[in-house]
Parts: structure tokens; sequence; C-alpha cells
């Protein structure tokens, strides 16, 4: 695959060759769900996989443990790999599971990664949620604290951002995927001590019903929540909040053609991205918007004729000697002969393309 470009008005779009981060299928495993990313140091980062077992559930499982790796040069070398400790020694003792799907760092380079717990004996390793722990570490990795619960909460963190001096942390509270009753809220906890404690703070004003996944972004003046509508997959639930989750409105849902699971979102040079698996589970979809209420058609950087257990995704803003880019993480299918295939196909390897935004 060459670049892609996505051409608009104002604005052309430039997703450049994917490259492979985590090459699972050279270690017959596997890497579901697992795709934290956070800023260390001046121009680096640290990006969390998972390493899972290939035969539970055809690799769509959180059966397994959590790597990191650090770069400090905005992803163009790596450190060699480093297990989570939580993750590993929670997985050894046979009970839970540990998935990262988030983490940020604090002014003070406090790294906090946010781990869901679930129990090992359910094939996917996902429902039912238990409660949320937290680890953090104080010298870029090498370290990692004991791990305290975020919140007697049980349920998913979606998305943490960090935004001045503060941790907003969306958790779904729902001990299993999709929202039936009112008890079923988006909450914000937040934290102004480097993750040491937590506090809620607010309830984002949707319809929980069939909802799951959602993201959080901060865009310099309005905090954005979005919520996944799963009896209406082209349309994703849009609040934003101006004073930082105090009060919401509540606006019209943003309509996505191919629809989106598990939306993950950034703002780049005055361009609003939402990417994530699309409706028909076959592929990996990207928008573009310049007010966030109004995308693109979408652009497929990958899409396969049959359902994908795939194509989770994160992202992280970054710069090199070009300029500013968004670094996307997403997990992507492997087999030799994956287009003869008419089944359920979800053992991948984790992939990293970046994305810059050149104005016209």
């Amino acid at each position: 695959m060459s670049n892609i470009t996505i051409s608009h008005k104002n604005y052309e779009v430039i997703i450049e060759e994917p490259t492979i981060y985590v090459d699972n299928e050279a270690r017959n495993r596997s890497g579901h769900m697992t795709h934290a990313l956070a800023p260390v140091g001046e121009n680096g980062f640290i990006d969390f996989n998972s390493n899972c077992a290939k035969m539970r559930y055809e690799g769509h499982s959180a059966f397994g443990w959590i790597e990191y790796r650090i770069s400090k040069d905005a992803g163009k070398t790596y450190s060699e790999i480093y297990d989570l400790p939580y993750a590993k020694e929670a997985f050894l003792e046979g009970v839970n599971t540990i998935s990262v799907e988030k983490a940020v760092t604090c002014d003070d380079g406090t790294i906090v990664a946010f781990c869901l717990r679930n129990c090992q004996t359910d094939p996917v390793c996902c429902e039912p949620w238990d409660t949320p722990y937290v680890v953090t570490s104080c010298d870029e990795g090498k370290t990692w604290s004991e791990p305290t619960e975020m919140t007697t909460y049980k349920g998913r963190i979606y998305d943490a951002v960090y935004v001045n001096g503060k941790i907003y942390v969306l958790l779904f509270c729902n001990d299993h995927f999709v929202g039936e009753t009112d008890e079923h809220q988006y909450r914000i906890f937040v934290s102004e001590d480097s993750g040491k404690t937590f506090s809620k703070h607010c309830v984002v004003p949707f319809d929980t019903k069939g909802r799951c996944y959602g993201s959080l972004l901060f865009d310099g003046k309005l905090l954005h929540a979005f919520a996944y509508n799963i009896n209406a997959e082209d349309k994703l639930d849009h609040a934003v909040s101006e004073d930082l989750g105090k009060s919401w409105k509540v606006l019209p849902p943003c309509f996505l053609k191919e629809g989106i699971r598990n939306p993950q979102t950034a703002f780049i040079d005055g361009v609003y991205i939402i990417h994530g698996r699309d409706a028909s589970r076959g592929g990996f979809v990207l928008y573009t918007s310049e007010d966030c209420e109004n995308f693109d058609e979408g652009t497929f950087i990958c899409k396969y004729p049959y359902v994908c257990g795939a194509f989770y995704s994160n992202n992280i803003n970054l710069k090199d000697e070009k300029g500013n880019f968004l670094l996307i993480q997403y997990s992507d299918i492997y087999l030799n002969d994956c287009f003869n295939l008419d089944h359920w196909v979800a053992t991948v390897n984790v992939k990293h393309t970046n994305l810059r935004v050149k104005r016209k």
C-alpha cells in the first residue's frame, strides 16, 4: 500500500504507508485491545500492546499480558520490549486478565496507565468488567507502582485526557458491554494528583441504552465526548463542554457514512479525525472534518470481504523534521491466504501509520 491522500477544499490529509510495529504472526501470537500511547519527554512516547493467545477465540481475546516499548525520537526507533509487571503477574495468577487501552502523562512526568480487569474463564476475557485499576511510573517506564483501584464502579475506561494539570477519565459504568438501564452511565472521573486519587466529576448526558464504546477529545477550547450507538452505527453521539465537564450540550450525532466501532478521535492542525472499525466489521476507516460536526464520507486504510476481529486503535500527536503528525496505531489481521476464508478472522499484528495535514 502506498500513501493515501484525502483532498478537501482547504486541506489535504496524507496517510503514510503503514509499517508493522508488533509482528505477532512471527511469534505465533495475537494482539487484541491494548493500544495505549502517552508522551515521554520532549518528543517521545510509551507504546503499549498486548501479547495474547492466538488460538483463544481466533485471537480476539485479551488472554495474555501487556508489553510496552519507549521511543525517544517520535517513533523512528524503540527500546527493547518490556512486560508490564502488574499485567504479567495477574495473568500468571490465573484469575484476571489486564488490558491497557489508555494512558496519560502528567506535567511532572508521571505515566498513568489505566488497567481494565476481566475474568480469564470468559472466552474473550472481557465481560463482565470489574473495577478498573491504575499503575504509575515516575521514571519513564523503568519501574511501576503497585496497582490501586481507581473507583468502585465496575466498567470499561474508554478514554483519558490530560488538560491543565488534571486527568479526565471516561468510564462507562456498566459491567457488560451494551447499556441497558439508566444506571449505565458515562461518568468522568478527575485526578489532580498525578493519578494517586480520583473523584467523580460529572455524568455525560447521553441516552445510554444501546450505547457502548466512547471517546474524549480536548481541542484547546472544548471538551468533546462521543458514544457509539449499536442500533445506528452511522450516527455517533456527540456532546461538548465549554467548562471541562461542569456542564454539557448534547449536539446532533455525527453522521459517519461507513459507520464506526470503537471510535478514536484526534485534533491536528485544525482538522478533527475519527478512526475505528467500520459497521461491516471488515475494515479500518478514517473520517476528517474541520468543525467536528460534518465529516467526510470516510476513507478505508484497509478493508476485507469478511468480518474481522481487528482494527482496535489509538493515536498520539507527535512532531518530526517534516512537522506535526498523528501516529495511529491499529490492529490488522494476518493470514497467508486470508481472501479464501469465509469465517471470523481475528489473529492480528499491530501496525503504525502516520497522518499529516497539508493546508491549501
